[in-house]
């Protein structure tokens, strides 16, 4: 059977663009790559564009294509998008995708580079204060000789598949020539961790192609928890969810990207617990970047007659309290649905962003 050689410029991680990179300002290499490994297959050759793009110089044929997916080094996902669907990969050792009757065999710019120049050379993309910059290292430079991580309060080395580090360990943290050093991402101290993974995680949902229900409702209730713990509404054990959750997406996932998506956020909780603890626990963020449109719900101390009507009204069991004792909200159980708030004909029941001071023990109506 012939064999089509496949450039998929399409894989390329969010944060990593090299792939474009590579073929604006290394084509000759690129091609040169290609047309080495082409020559070993005795292949026909495709490079796969995204839409709209350009490539000063670029000859042979291109497909463009309106899709971008973590997939798209995966033969069976590229014949996928060359068929006009979905990019779904097969993950099957001795399966042949096929097209136009031809094998399909995928390679990247970054792979094709390395024929020809070798290996030695890895290509970062560097993003700080939203700026992103590709550079080219050796194999075994450290991070920190790479990034200004002076001042950072956290660097993801990786992407979207990658895992946070903490600025003392770019020193000891080298680069090798994987896609695991695509990119690293250097975040400030006045960033909040719990609302970098909320992005992470809706990147992921985004990125995921849908085949595989772990990844499919992994990223999908991922996004929502993170979420959630910006908001208030997050529950004490979450966190134990999540890394029981990921434990199995990572052993069962159907590919890399479903595998490794989530690495960020676990090595976050693991690497800043205590933030986590403070968004989801005292529903606050000591870097101001969250709960802006947070309600929470509490039982003011000085009106509340412990009628219980309240108690009777929460789906979540989240008001304690007895009669003729001031009841108050457990904010880890409570989900601010506002059925309580609607039970209280007293009107007792408040929001606020913030807390006022409450009763720590039981105290009887009218003594606090």
């Amino acid at each position: 059977m012939k064999k089509l050689l496949v450039v998929s410029c399409v894989c390329d991680d969010k944060f990593a663009p090299i792939s474009l990179y590579l073929m604006n300002n290394h084509l000759s290499d690129v091609v040169a790559g290609v047309n080495t490994k082409a020559k070993e297959l005795d292949a026909e050759i495709m490079y796969l564009l995204p839409e709209g793009s350009q490539v000063d110089g670029m000859e042979g044929y291109v497909r463009y294509v309106d899709a971008s997916s973590p997939t798209l080094n995966n033969p069976y996902a590229v014949v996928q998008v060359l068929s006009g669907n979905l990019p779904r990969p097969m993950i099957q050792d001795d399966f042949v995708a096929e097209y136009d009757n031809k094998e399909v065999v995928v390679i990247t710019p970054e792979e094709a580079y390395a024929i020809q120049c070798g290996s030695e050379d890895k290509f970062v993309a560097v993003t700080a204060d939203g700026e992103t910059e590709i550079k080219k290292v050796s194999a075994g430079t450290s991070v920190a000789e790479i990034a200004d991580v002076d001042g950072a309060k956290a660097i993801l080395v990786g992407g979207s598949k990658g895992k946070f580090i903490l600025p003392q360990d770019g020193e000891n943290t080298k680069v090798e020539a994987t896609e695991s050093f695509n990119s690293i991402v250097v975040y400030k101290t006045s960033d909040c961790m719990v609302d970098a993974c909320v992005q992470l995680m809706n990147q992921a949902y985004e990125a995921s192609c849908g085949k595989c229900v772990l990844c499919r409702e992994g990223t999908s209730q991922f996004k929502q928890i993170v979420t959630e713990m910006t908001t208030g509404k997050a529950k004490a054990t979450d966190i134990d969810l999540i890394k029981e959750v990921s434990e199995i997406i990572t052993v069962g996932a159907y590919c890399p990207f479903g595998q490794n998506m989530t690495k960020p956020l676990t090595s976050a909780m693991e690497l800043f617990a205590d933030e986590f603890a403070d968004h989801i626990k005292k529903k606050t963020c000591k870097c101001g970047k969250c709960y802006k449109a947070a309600t929470l719900y509490f039982i003011d101390p000085d009106e509340c007659q412990g009628c219980g009507d309240c108690i009777d009204a929460c789906p979540e069991e989240a008001i304690e309290g007895k009669d003729g004792f001031i009841h108050i909200i457990d904010q880890d159980l409570c989900e601010q649905c506002g059925k309580c708030v609607a039970a209280c004909d007293e009107g007792c029941i408040k929001s606020a962003t913030k807390l006022p001071k409450l009763p720590r023990k039981r105290t009887k109506v009218g003594k606090f």
